[in-house]
């Protein structure tokens, strides 16, 4: 998991979306960005497609015959029992060949715009042939008839089992009696017709054939041979079936299924998320950008998250971002982190619409508690943990700083800011950097004043709206003392 998942909450946001992936893991697909501008857009012209939702039904009733088909493969690799084992094989190969002959005919009727569902498509269309040249289809399919012709009949009674090749044949007709030979099988004394078989752990078993299972089989085989040849024939000539590209497909395209599935959730909470433009460089902006995380987390309270809009320099920038405290500075910071993920991973984004350069990175740090067992206190840890920052010699990453050095005097921490924000900003990095310090937020050509507002009146409600303005020299304390019922007089009355 890279560093910064935590700090954006990414951590969270993907284990709902693997949560919405059934039995597949989809989290490991999110730890490493594509190594390439033609990948991520590869990845969006693959969602664009994937927004079909005849393509998406198509897609996931494949995956579901595929994890049938490999539930019984894995069987038949367990089973003892030839016999057994071939069945499952068989049940495997059909369900594999119907998998791929449903997926086949809808892809043929369907024009996709992406490089990668056309590759798909074509694919799917040569391995269907080549499954037919072969002979694996006819084998599966025939050894399938064969087997689905075959019918017998067995009566249970007082007297004994009879088996019949008919279902019409009444016990106790001319057909022939099998007691004898199945009474031999189960061990009884075939002399004795009126003997009771006793039959222990007579339901089926996944693995293990029961006596009357392994009985009848025996029996079966010697008035139909046909059908267990053929059966057997599909195990021996073509024991491992499967396409690797396929099964491949089959785990791929769960990160994509899993994150529209995400997708259509967020906006049934009302907020959507949409395919951003990418650009090599320059002209960094956003509008209606909001906390994907906060979304989710808030989803069952009575309140809205607040979207904002933002616009970066053409030349990389630093927005420094002052403002009250609980003014929303850092859900700001970090769901324009989100979205520049989201962006660099290919994934349509937490905004109504982004325009954002490929960074090579994501770098964050964000305030954390001090741990008391260190015994170095939380300025050198924050030291610490932006050291590896600082020595990354790869220049292009977004940088996100909150609340850096609050432990140190004012001064002390306005120097290292400073020194910090030029130290990226030679690297052409573009950034955030969220603090209570107004002097950081004096602007140059590099560096853009946000100011978390206030809504006018007696209580200063805060909006979480950022707005381009110049630093404020006030944080709006006196409002919170009042909400929280923390004034002077507040705390005399609670006293008596």
């Amino acid at each position: 998991m890279p560093p910064f998942f935590q700090d954006l909450q990414l951590d969270y946001i993907t284990g709902i979306i693997d949560n919405l992936t059934g039995d597949y893991q989809t989290s490991q697909y999110y730890y490493t960005f594509p190594s390439s501008l033609e990948l991520v857009k590869y990845r969006q012209q693959v969602f664009k497609d994937l927004e079909d939702k005849d393509l998406q039904q198509a897609v996931k009733s494949f995956c579901v015959k595929m994890q049938e088909s490999r539930h019984s493969y894995l069987l038949s690799l367990e089973c003892v029992d030839n016999t057994r084992a071939a069945g499952y094989h068989l049940e495997a190969a059909l369900l594999y060949w119907e998998a791929l002959e449903g997926f086949g005919q809808y892809l043929d009727g369907f024009t996709p715009v992406s490089c990668g569902i056309g590759s798909l498509k074509e694919y799917v269309s040569k391995h269907i042939a080549e499954c037919t040249e072969s002979g694996f289809s006819r084998a599966a399919t025939g050894a399938r008839e064969i087997f689905s012709q075959m019918r017998f009949y067995m009566a249970v009674n007082g007297s004994g089992i009879t088996i019949t090749g008919r279902e019409d044949t009444e016990p106790g007709s001319t057909e022939k009696n099998y007691l004898a030979d199945l009474a031999v099988l189960l061990g009884a004394d075939s002399s004795n017709i009126e003997e009771t078989v006793t039959l222990r752990d007579i339901f089926p078993n996944v693995m293990e054939t029961s006596y009357l299972e392994n009985a009848l089989i025996k029996l079966l085989k010697r008035s139909s041979p046909e059908v267990f040849s053929g059966i057997e024939g599909v195990y021996k000539n073509y024991p491992d079936f499967y396409s690797k590209e396929l099964l491949r497909f089959e785990e791929e395209v769960q990160f994509y299924l899993g994150f529209l599935s995400f997708r259509d959730r967020t906006v049934l909470h009302g907020y959507n998320l949409n395919i951003p433009d990418v650009i090599s460089n320059g002209n960094f902006s956003g509008n209606g950008i909001y906390d994907i995380a906060l979304v989710w987390k808030g989803a069952d309270r009575d309140y809205k998250v607040v979207p904002n809009d933002f616009s970066f320099n053409k030349e990389p920038s630093f927005f420094v971002v002052t403002g009250p405290n609980q003014g929303g500075k850092t859900t700001f910071a970090r769901s324009i982190g989100q979205a520049v993920y989201f962006l660099i991973m290919g994934l349509p984004a937490n905004a109504l619409s982004l325009t954002v350069p490929l960074f090579k990175g994501i770098l964050t740090h964000f305030e954390a508690e001090e741990k008391i067992q260190s015994n170095s206190g939380k300025l050198k840890e924050e030291i610490d943990r932006l050291a590896p920052m600082i020595k990354q010699d790869n220049g292009y990453q977004f940088v996100i700083l909150n609340e850096l050095f609050t432990t140190a005097t004012t001064n002390d921490a306005l120097v290292m800011g400073r020194e910090v924000m030029e130290h990226f900003l030679e690297r052409d990095c573009y950034g955030i950097y969220v603090t209570h310090i107004q002097e950081l937020a004096e602007e140059t050509d590099r560096i853009i004043s946000l100011v978390a507002q206030a809504g006018d009146g007696k209580d200063r409600v805060r909006t979480h709206k950022m707005v381009h303005m110049e630093a404020q020299g006030y944080g709006y304390p006196e409002s919170l003392v009042r909400k929280f019922g923390l004034s002077y007089k507040d705390i005399l009355r609670r006293l008596g």
